[in-house]
Parts: structure tokens; sequence; C-alpha cells
């Protein structure tokens, strides 16, 4: 293999700018680098204490020996009870058996900042020395990518996902909306997006200072931690604007877990300022929808609490249910206040 290929392939790996353009660069790269038969990327999260390794990418050659690449797989899990993944995920290293006369199965894991992020599994004929060089050299190259890719992404202060990271991450949110809705029989999986505003920040920055305003911000983002899953994305939208976005949960629960944290806040004592509340309002993610729209729907649920004596959890749709909204009829429309 010539190393101007190799280089060529280094440069097309560093010139993407998201995470999942990243995985799926990735996962091209290592097909055009070794003869599998089979490469699947899975993400690392955690859920109700116990270790879940979701299918987000898979590369399986067809009948053809062609290489077919599905970035929206079905929602496959990886058993985590297997003795050789389970040793490869205790001492993070890689790990190579042969489960069938035929195969041999690699597994990888991806870390960053000392934590497994995501396991690669690579299914061949057999693997050469110099073909897991390969893959050990362009997976250091991925690790430290996607370190400064989450750098990037990440609030300074609360370590949050940020502003600029919330479009990219809302439109895989929505196609991860249309496959379950492709995918369904009876039940389309619920989305649900938050916008959280502690209320009265602007008193606590004039009375304490913009530091014990920074410890507020940092102690809540330990409470959002806590509370919600590993799998729920968190974003500081800006200032005192918190936005949750969650997956798989209908929305009952999903009000009820949004209510379990305003309770939290409520009854944490913060240093020095004493007592702090949250109003929050939410609304429901599909695709048929602008990420603007589903904004101002959540927008409309927070300004109802607000002005209702904040300290409150509101579903949009339930108050137009209620004929306490009205419906927002403008795609691509946001209020602000």
């Amino acid at each position: 293999m010539k190393n101007s290929h190799l280089l060529e392939s280094i440069i097309r790996l560093t010139e993407k700018r998201d995470q999942h353009s990243l995985e799926i660069c990735l996962i091209q790269t290592l097909e055009e680098l070794i003869a599998a038969k089979r490469l699947q990327l899975y993400e690392c999260s955690e859920a109700s204490g116990k270790l879940e390794l979701t299918l987000v990418l898979d590369a399986t050659l067809d009948q053809e020996g062609r290489a077919v690449l599905d970035s929206a797989p079905e929602k496959a899990c990886l058993r985590v009870d297997d003795p050789v993944l389970l040793d490869c995920l205790k001492t993070q290293q890689p790990a190579l058996y042969h489960p069938e006369a035929q195969e041999t199965q690699a597994i990888y894991p991806i870390v960053t900042k000392e934590q497994i992020v995501s396991v690669l599994c690579v299914a061949t004929k057999t693997l050469s020395s110099r073909e897991q060089e390969l893959i050990t050299s362009f997976l250091r190259i991925y690790q430290n990518y996607l370190l400064l890719l989450s750098d990037n992404e990440r609030d300074t202060l609360t370590g949050l996902l940020n502003r600029k990271s919330f479009d990219q991450r809302i439109q895989r949110v929505m196609c991860s909306y249309t496959e379950s809705r492709r995918r369904a029989t009876d039940q389309v999986e619920y989305f649900g997006l938050a916008v959280l505003d502690i209320d009265h920040f602007k008193r606590v920055n004039d009375q304490y200072g913009h530091l014990y305003g920074d410890e507020v911000l940092l102690l809540f983002t330990r409470l959002m931690r806590n509370t919600f899953r590993e799998s729920d994305l968190l974003f500081r939208f800006g200032g005192e604007e918190f936005i949750v976005i969650m997956k798989n949960v209908d929305a009952e629960k999903s009000c009820a877990v949004l209510d379990r944290f305003r309770k939290v806040v409520e009854a944490f004592s913060f240093p020095q300022v004493g007592k702090v509340t949250v109003s929050i309002g939410m609304a429901e993610i599909t695709d048929q929808e602008l990420p603007t729209t589903i904004i101002g729907k959540a927008d409309k649920a927070l300004y109802y609490a607000k002005k209702n004596g904040r300290n409150q959890v509101h579903a949009y749709e339930q108050l137009v249910r209620e004929g306490k909204l009205e419906d927002i009829r403008h795609q691509g429309t946001v209020e602000l206040f």
C-alpha cells in the first residue's frame, strides 16, 4: 500500500467537522485498507447503571463483495456479558478471537479521556499483523480528532454541548425519528425537546456577583447530569438557558422526569445563594417541522410557566389541548422573550 494513499486517507478523515461524518469516514477508510467481511461501530452508553453498546454504523459485504454502509441500522445491541468483550472493556485493550473456523473477530475499544465511548467490531477471514497495525493507528488518529471535535462542541464553563453543536445533533435525532417511524408497526418512539431556564438568574448575578452565578450554573449542570440519562442530550443554549433532548421515552414519562429534575433543583441548597428554581417548557420532536418551530413550541410552554408563577413544567401539546395556548401554524418562526 502506497504511503500517498495512507496520507490521503488521513487527510480525508481530518476534514470532517462533526462526529457522525467522522464515524462514517472512519468506517469507509477501514473498508479500503483491510479485507473485512463486516465492520460495526457501537456507541457506548449507560442506562440504569448498566453498560449498553448500541449499533450506529454497519458496513457489510453484499453477495457481489461490495461494501454496503448503513448509517441508520436497526437498534441492535452488543451482548455485554460475552467474556471476551467484558475483558476488552475492562482492560480497554483490543481483543482477537475465533468464534468460527473460517472467521476472525476483533474488538477495538475507542477511548477518550480514559473512558470508552464506542467499540469497533471487525469480522474477517484473517487479520494480518499489518492490518491490525493499520486499524490501531487509524483509531488513534480518530480518537485524537474526536477529542478535538468534542472540545469544540462543548460549552467552556459547564462542559455541556454548546449551541453551535445543537443544529447538527437535532438533525440526527430527527433522522432517528424518521427511521423509527419507518420501522414501527404499532407505535412510533417519542422524542422530546425541553427548554430549561433558571428563574431570576439575573438577580443572582446582580446580588452575589458573576463568580457565584457561574457556580450556580456548574452545580445546576451537575444536577442535570445526575438526573437525566446518559443517552439524553444536554445543551447549554446560552446564559441561564439549557436544552434537553430525550429519546425513546413517552411524553408522560418525559414530563415526569423533567418535573423530578425541577424538584431536585428546588430542594438543592446553592452555596451563598440558597434556593434556586427552574421553569421548563417541552415540545415533541417530529420530522414534520423545522427545529426552529420545535424550539418555538417549547419556548411558548416555557413562557407560559414563567407567566403563571415559575418553577413549573409544561408541555406545549398538552397546553394546546387544554386551550391554554394557540397552536403554532407557521413553521420556522420562533417567539423570543
